[in-house]
Order: C-alpha cells, then structure tokens, then sequence
C-alpha cells in the first residue's frame, strides 16, 4: 500500500514539474517581450523577430552571447533600464536558455509586411541559391537550419546586421566568411532586398 502510495505521488510530482517547466518558458519570454514583442514577433525594427526559431537556434544564440563569440546590441527596456543578451544570457540557466527556447520554437514564424523592389528581390534569390542556400536553406527561412531566420526580418535590422558584417563588428565563421567576401555590394542590396521580400516575390 505504502509502495503504491509513494509512487503515485512520485508521478504526480513529475507531472507538475513538467507543468511547471513548460510554464517557465512563456514566464521568461514574458520577459523578453519589451524588445522582441509577444510570443517573439518583434514591433522595434531595430529588434529581430525570434519566434519561430528552432530550438537549438534559439540555444545556441543564447551561447554564443555567453560566451562572447556574438557582440551584443544595448537596448533601453520600457523602464529606462540599460541591457544587452549578453548580459541576459548570462542571467539563464541551462534549464531556463532550453525552456524559453522550447516557448520561441513553439511559435509559428510570421515575417514582417514590408514594401520592397520585387526585380532586386528577385535577382537577391538568384544570388542567394548559389552563394548562401547550401546552409541557409529555402532562402534564408527555414527554422529547420537551425540557424535565425532571415526571411521576412525587418529591413532596418538586417541592414544593422549586414554592415556589423562589413566592418568586422559581427563575427562570421570561416565558411560564411569566404562566401561573404564574393559578394559585390550590389549582390548584398539584392540578397537584403530578398530577405525584406518575406518570400513574397
């Protein structure tokens, strides 16, 4: 009777930790939210939208601002204060980076309606299927990369990104890098063009 007893709540204990876990996510995120918007659809053009991610994109984001490889934005939240992921992720815990990732990833991906020039857009996935797509897949938009997704971001933060890229501000891995550095100032205009596009060409 004790042995039955026991393990009935030793069960239901997991249960609820479960329940507890898979709150704790939508919790964090709830955090998040004054820069990146609800559920990771982003309002501040100079703020990537991050839900829809997968799961180890999210994860590995959150590592690669803790561990300095990616430099970090400052932002102003709501309330004045003065903060960056890299302090943020450095804030998380392993449990808390996977389950605020499990909450993004849960997300359905939806890109910004933006105005765009369709023949440079179109030129852009041109350029983007020989140059970038063996890694960044379906133009740049799919989650199953595990990479960010770039199609449908807003204009202004991937021009921030695109120069961070041409000054050497924003780290790139060899394999990016050498592909980066073929292309021609008008090969990124289109390649942006494509991305701001959302896939609507």
């Amino acid at each position: 009777m004790h042995r039955v007893t026991h393990r009935y709540v030793l069960l239901l204990m997991l249960f609820v930790q479960g329940q507890l876990y898979a709150a704790s996510g939508a919790e964090i995120a709830n955090q998040c939210d004054d820069c990146h918007g609800t559920n990771g659809q982003s309002e501040k053009d100079d703020v990537p939208s991050i839900g829809g991610f997968s799961e180890f994109g999210i994860v590995d984001l959150l590592e690669s601002y803790r561990n300095g490889s990616r430099q970090a934005r400052h932002y102003k939240t709501s309330d004045g204060k003065e903060t960056d992921m890299t302090e943020i992720s450095r804030s998380l815990s392993e449990d808390d980076a996977m389950s605020v990732a499990e909450h993004y990833a849960s997300q359905q991906w939806q890109p910004h309606e933006q105005t765009f020039d369709a023949a440079l857009a179109r030129r852009g996935a041109q350029i983007h299927d020989i140059k970038c797509d063996k890694c960044h897949s379906e133009h740049g938009g799919a989650a199953e990369d595990d990479l960010a997704i770039m199609l449908g971001q807003w204009r202004n933060y991937l021009e921030m990104e695109f120069q961070d890229f041409d000054s050497g501000e924003r780290k790139m891995a060899r394999k990016m890098r050498e592909k980066y550095e073929t292309l021609s100032a008008a090969d990124k205009k289109a390649i942006l063009e494509l991305y701001v596009s959302g896939g609507s060409l």
